[in-house]
């Protein structure tokens, strides 16, 4: 099998996986609530699949191989239809700790299994496009926000064609035909491990030299901890994504009790943010410099718009309207995506600062072949994003209702835009004269 068609079947792989974690948005809290489930415990239940993210990529960060690879992958995308057929059996149940206890462990199983499979994916990458790493990196980007993009609507769709079991089914056995598949054409991924820094030479201007990427180089959790450029931008990284999941709990709840839209179409409404922030990654991909003030711009806007997702009259003067509730949520999906995207890139620029001796050549790159610990501490800011939002969510809207809970999020996120000025606009520029000012240090001794 060429090594094009067998992309295209990871692809499908990656695909699924981000389909699978998006698609319960629409309909699973109405059900939840009819198994009388609270607000609270269905944000526990969404951030199960986050979890099962955040502690496995930890784990494989350390223990994948080269020669395992493909048997992670295999039973990473069996695991994940394995959390969706227990999901749709669910239906069948109409006990209350059943139902949550199944949701728990079935979204728990697939958040592990999607890390199973993505976190090897990239890896692959490198290994069979040696020449193309960039192209197909940014086309394994593109097929993930596809996933999220078409989720809610797929959801709805099925949901409305078979009911509740039909949109699990139906993507269960997806994951288990791509498994089959990734069995039967596993020779086609059984590829040597290549010296990319033998095939990649990266230029960096130090000291008017070309440096050459030092594979066995790693970073510590602890160095990356004290390091607080570093901190602050996974903080930014796990705020961003909490944007959006923190509202994955109870939308679908605010839509109908609010605004009458039925959960066969709620999904619909709710793909909008997903479809704005694909529209914004078009201008993002043409930023080529200043990027943290576009990242700091993105979240600044997104914050503001968080007392408008209600709105919360108390601080607008607006009542509850379908209109600036969706203007607002649409709006975030195009701002929310700058520091989104642009966090990882941003990231790489400042460890070259620090580490100038092991330059990259995109973050992509960088983070999942030479270093990495920041590409597990990454994927952690993600997993952490996607687990926090929906418990803050689901409780702050048990305890407050849903417009002072978003407006509440909208305090966090203009906090931490706060605790950004000093690197925005000091911090980087101190750092980098202190990084020149030693190694100008060390070159007159030698």
């Amino acid at each position: 099998m060429k090594q094009s068609q067998i992309f295209i079947i990871l692809v499908s792989c990656n695909v699924v996986c981000n389909l699978a974690m998006s698609i319960i948005a629409p309909f699973y809290p109405q059900f939840a609530k009819s198994r009388d489930i609270s607000e609270d415990i269905i944000g526990i239940i969404f951030a199960a699949h986050p979890l099962g993210q955040f502690i496995s990529s930890l784990i494989l960060g350390k223990v994948i191989t080269h020669e395992n690879r493909q048997k992670i992958m295999v039973i990473g995308i069996s695991q994940q239809g394995l959390g969706l057929l227990m999901f749709g059996f669910l239906y069948y149940f109409e006990s209350y700790w059943v139902v949550l206890l199944g949701s728990f462990l079935a979204r728990l199983i697939g958040g592990i299994g999607a890390s199973m499979f993505m976190t090897p994916f990239y890896a692959f990458i490198p290994q069979l496009f040696p020449k193309q790493i960039e192209e197909k990196i940014a086309i394994a980007e593109v097929s993930t926000s596809i996933g999220f993009l078409a989720g809610p609507i797929l959801g709805s769709a099925l949901y409305q064609l078979g009911g509740f079991i039909l949109p699990f089914f139906f993507f269960a056995a997806c994951s288990f035909g791509l498994a089959v598949l990734l069995i039967v054409f596993s020779k086609s991924l059984d590829v040597p491990e290549v010296d990319l820094s033998q095939s990649i030479i990266l230029h960096q201007s130090i000291q008017n030299q070309e440096s050459i990427i030092d594979a066995d180089f790693s970073i510590s959790y602890l160095t990356l901890l004290c390091n607080y450029p570093v901190v602050i931008s996974f903080i930014t990284n796990t705020l961003t994504l909490s944007l959006w999941t923190f509202y994955n709990p109870t939308i679908a709840i605010y839509l109908l009790e609010q605004y009458d839209i039925q959960e066969e179409y709620s999904g619909y409404w709710i793909s909008i943010n997903a479809a704005t922030f694909g529209v914004s990654t078009i201008f993002i991909s043409k930023i080529k410099s200043h990027k943290k003030y576009f990242m700091y711009f993105g979240l600044v806007i997104s914050g503001l718009l968080q007392f408008y997702m209600g709105p919360d009259y108390s601080f607008t003067n607006l009542n509850p309207r379908l209109l600036y509730t969706m203007l607002a949520w649409s709006i975030v999906g195009f701002t929310a995506g700058f520091p989104y995207v642009l966090t990882l890139p941003q990231l790489n620029q400042i460890l070259i600062k620090d580490y100038s001796k092991y330059p990259t050549q995109c973050a992509n790159i960088a983070s999942a072949m030479y270093v990495p610990k920041i590409y597990s501490s990454f994927n952690s800011s993600l997993a952490g994003g996607e687990l926090f939002g929906p418990i803050l969510g689901g409780y702050l809207t048990k305890w407050y209702g849903f417009q002072r809970s978003a407006s509440l999020l909208g305090f966090a996120v203009l906090i931490c835009c706060v605790c950004y000025i000093p690197y925005l606009f000091y911090l980087d520029e101190k750092l980098a004269r202190i990084k020149a000012k030693k190694s100008k240090k060390v070159g007159l001794k030698e």
